[in-house]
């Protein structure tokens, strides 16, 4: 048995309806600054107002700050922390997906930390800076798909240098998650789609990254991976269907943070999460999307064993003329069944020619350190995965 280290210390308060307990549950603070998108979404479907609400008769003041991107930035941190401090906030609450908890939980640090976020942060271009905490968190997931409510992670976009990077400290992990499944049925398709296959790469990349170190982490990303194949066709067919909704939020919002808390995504997120930097209107589930298959078809040989066992929890049979092919199977014959093999990276508004710089980020200023492939993939191995998916 190898050593384990395991520290997830979220409260998740899951399951249909139970968002009502906002309005009982032990809150961290008196008031809370709440996050939610610029499209007025959480607004019109009334869930907005429901959160004051129940936060009002749990004795808690509330301000809004609505004017989170759907690939959150530097600068919308910035502004939602004065936001907090002029409001006297004590605490945060990220309301949607992972945009708004995202982006309440770097206002989480930089409501205790001084200067600019990109001070802190660890890679790239950023200062490097210690983090000295952050204040408490709240997460209410009206979607299904990025785990951020039960990891320590928190993803931003330097809109000046185009970096989308990660901060990552146990002080960001949730205190308290809310997740309830009723809250999801009115998410449109095409989002649903995304925040569905982002919760099975965070899974089956932390699987084949893991290399069998962390038997508990290889029992949620297994869980994860087998539940989303199943069920992600049938919410997408009917998205009124609370039962697959329920057991895709289960999984997307609880078992695939714990894969991420316990280990590491690979390159395939670090060279979609270039493509979101630089071109923020795509989502951020559409750039995983739009080089999946050209990036497993490149690593799939790389690890064999371990792509070959989450494609046969996938239903796919191994062959063994096609070492670690079974996962990209499997994934193929889902993304058709759904429609997400019909994406196009022009569709999306990215051009050819930012290719290059896509590749240059994610490989030099970020890196590819968080694989664990015996051959470490190149920025050259990225362009090549790039142009492929081009069209």
């Amino acid at each position: 048995m190898k050593d384990i280290n395991y520290y997830i210390p979220t409260r998740v308060v899951f399951g249909a309806g139970r968002l009502d307990e906002l309005a009982t549950v032990p809150l961290p603070g008196k008031k809370a600054l709440i996050c939610v998108t610029s499209d007025g979404l959480m607004d019109k479907l009334g869930i907005q107002q429901r959160v004051i609400t129940l936060l009002q008769q749990n004795h808690t003041e509330s301000v809004v700050f609505d004017r989170v991107m759907p690939n959150p930035t530097r600068e919308g941190v910035m502004a939602a922390r004065e936001v907090a401090r002029a409001a006297g906030g004590d605490f945060v609450i990220g309301l949607g997906g992972g945009s708004s908890i995202d982006t309440a939980k770097a206002v989480a640090i930089m409501m205790v930390n001084r200067g600019d976020l990109w001070e802190y942060a660890s890679v790239g271009s950023g200062g490097r800076k210690q983090v000295n905490g952050a204040c408490p968190i709240v997460t209410i997931s009206t979607t299904a798909g990025t785990g951020t409510e039960t990891d320590p992670f928190s993803v931003i976009t330097n809109e000046q240098t185009g970096e989308k990077l990660d901060f990552t400290l146990d002080a960001i992990f949730p205190q308290i998650a809310f997740i309830d499944p009723e809250l999801t049925l009115s998410l449109p398709r095409s989002l649903t789609m995304y925040q569905g296959f982002d919760a099975l790469f965070h899974a089956a990349e932390c699987y084949v990254n893991n290399r069998g170190q962390n038997r508990l982490l290889d029992i949620f990303a297994i869980e994860a991976v087998a539940t989303i194949a199943e069920n992600l066709p049938r919410v997408l067919n009917d998205g009124s269907d609370l039962e697959a909704r329920s057991n895709v939020s289960y999984v997307a919002n609880i078992l695939s943070g714990f894969t991420q808390a316990l280990g590491s995504c690979t390159s395939h997120h670090i060279i979609a999460q270039a493509i979101g930097g630089l071109f923020p209107q795509v989502a951020h589930g559409a750039t995983l999307l739009l080089i999946a298959k050209a990036y497993y078809q490149r690593v799939q040989s790389l690890l064999p064993q371990e792509f070959d066992a989450i494609g046969a929890v996938m239903g796919e049979k191994i062959d063994p003329a096609r070492p670690g092919g079974a996962f990209l199977a499997g994934l193929s014959r889902l993304m058709d069944a759904t429609g997400a093999s019909d994406l196009t990276m022009s569709g999306q508004g990215i051009t050819h020619d930012g290719l290059a710089k896509v590749a240059d980020i994610a490989a030099n200023l970020v890196g590819f350190e968080c694989d664990s492939y015996d051959h470490p993939l190149t920025e050259q191995d990225a362009l090549e995965i790039l142009e492929k998916s081009w069209r």
